[in-house]
């Protein structure tokens, strides 16, 4: 690859990492558990979602995905981050719109990533301050800004497409075989008139896909690449085919589609990579030739409303069907619970009248004990009462005995207090004596001999 070719797409890379209100407006949405809503599209998208993959990446951010196109798809969330692309064009592309509305209408936030708009700022105005908008190139900016919208909630940021890592592409062999590879769009946006031997829209081989993992995206792009890298130069109107190309270093001619985004964008990005070029002039149609192609595109337009219309019918009896089998799923459920908690009321049962049963046998066992109490009481009350007559016998001869030690008493007193007593102590007085006392001892001795 030419080493400034190279040096441009680091560059540009860089510029999308260090870009200050993208980066921190996603990590914010992260820490309000944001979902994300890849974009519908064709293989062009499909290097968007590549570019914008690899950027989560590179932040540390996985975020869960929501699929389908339903009205209420985004019903549920409160913080969105929606893919990149150029389906916010009135009158052309109005693929989120009902979406995009009812979310906001419920008080959603939402992030759109780097995308194309017009005639979209008057539907967005009123939610202003719940939108944070990137636009991939000036115009768009521009034609926001003159709708109205705040100039805090729009910004400039290259597609992510450019962001895709070499990695991705980097084994494959750019021979170069073939001189001229054309891809013109064959949709409702292409102007040229190839014949079908001279160009071959190669995106439209994989439509209406919506792209969310690397696992969808890299086969079929790597596929498409693999082809390309054949060719020397590619003329293509398919925007993002000419950037896959410029970033595998081909030579690309690129021409202008009906709406303004292929030249915006190259003269927002595509412009500073040496190998990629625009022309302005293109092969037209003639008036009659417009006429058909607007009764044609008229037609496919319609027939593109009624496809989305059954698209999202089958989505919502997807939804439906879904629903019903974890209905299904749910009651089966809750009749095992119910089975699971009729056994334990059973288990419960009886275990509640072995305990009623143990409690009648206890309670059985309480009378019994009573009527033993009250046989103890009446026992010990005949005996309380024996015993108090008892103790009343015992007071009675208490008070005799104290009657008759108190008579006592007062007849030793009399005795100790009479002429005779106290000869006696004086007798024995003397008789202790051991002169005296030994005389009259023998004296004594004598008389009772």
């Amino acid at each position: 690859m030419n080493m400034n070719n190279e040096n441009i797409r680091k560059a540009v890379r860089e510029e999308i990492r260090q870009h200050p209100v993208l980066t921190s407006s996603l990590k914010h949405f992260a820490e309000h558990d944001a979902v994300y809503y890849p974009g519908y599209g064709n293989l062009g998208d499909a290097l968007i979602a590549l570019g914008t993959l690899d950027l989560f990446e590179d932040i540390g951010w996985a975020p869960k995905h929501v699929y389908g196109r339903h009205k209420h798809v985004l019903s549920g969330h409160s913080h969105v981050v929606m893919g990149g692309g150029g389906g916010w064009v009135k009158g052309l592309w109005e693929s989120y719109t009902e979406q995009t509305v009812e979310f906001l209408q419920n008080g959603g936030q939402l992030l759109i990533l780097p995308s194309s708009f017009s005639g979209f700022g008057e539907c967005l105005l009123p939610y202003a301050a719940q939108v944070t908008i990137f636009c991939r190139e000036q115009q768009s900016y521009d034609a926001l800004i003159q709708q109205g919208m705040p100039e805090d909630r729009v910004f400039l940021c290259p597609d992510l497409a450019f962001y895709t890592q070499e990695k991705h592409f980097s084994d494959l062999e750019v021979a170069g075989h073939y001189p001229v590879l054309k891809i013109f769009r064959r949709d409702e946006e292409g102007i040229s008139r190839p014949s079908r031997r001279d160009s071959v829209d190669l995106p439209l081989l994989f439509n209406d896909v919506q792209w969310a993992t690397f696992d969808e995206c890299l086969p079929p792009l790597r596929a498409a690449a693999s082809l390309i890298s054949q060719f020397e130069c590619v003329e293509t109107d398919r925007l993002h085919m000419a950037i896959l190309f410029t970033l595998l270093g081909l030579t690309v001619k690129i021409k202008p589609s009906n709406y303004f985004k292929i030249k915006a964008v190259f003269d927002y990005t595509l412009h500073r990579f040496p190998t990629a070029s625009f022309e302005e002039s293109a092969q037209g149609y003639s008036c009659e030739e417009q006429n058909d192609d607007a009764y044609v595109r008229k037609l496919r337009e319609e027939i593109k409303h009624l496809k989305r219309e059954q698209q999202a019918e089958w989505e919502r009896r997807t939804i439906a069907l879904r629903q019903n089998d974890a209905l299904l799923s749910r009651l089966e459920a809750v009749q095992e619970e119910l089975g699971e908690a009729s056994k334990k009321a059973d288990i419960l049962l009886e275990e509640k009248q072995a305990e009623t049963r143990q409690k009648q046998a206890e309670t059985r066992q309480k009378e019994d004990l009573m009527q033993q109490v009250g046989v103890l009481q009446n026992e010990l009350k005949r005996k309380d009462d024996n015993f108090d007559q008892i103790c009343l016998e015992l007071a009675q001869l208490h008070e005799k005995k104290n009657g008759e030690f108190e008579r006592l008493r007062q007849e030793l007193e009399t005795i100790r207090s009479s002429r005779l007593h106290r000869l006696g102590e004086r007798y024995y007085t003397i008789f202790r004596l051991p002169g005296v006392g030994a005389l009259l001892r023998g004296v004594r001795k004598i008389m009772t001999g």
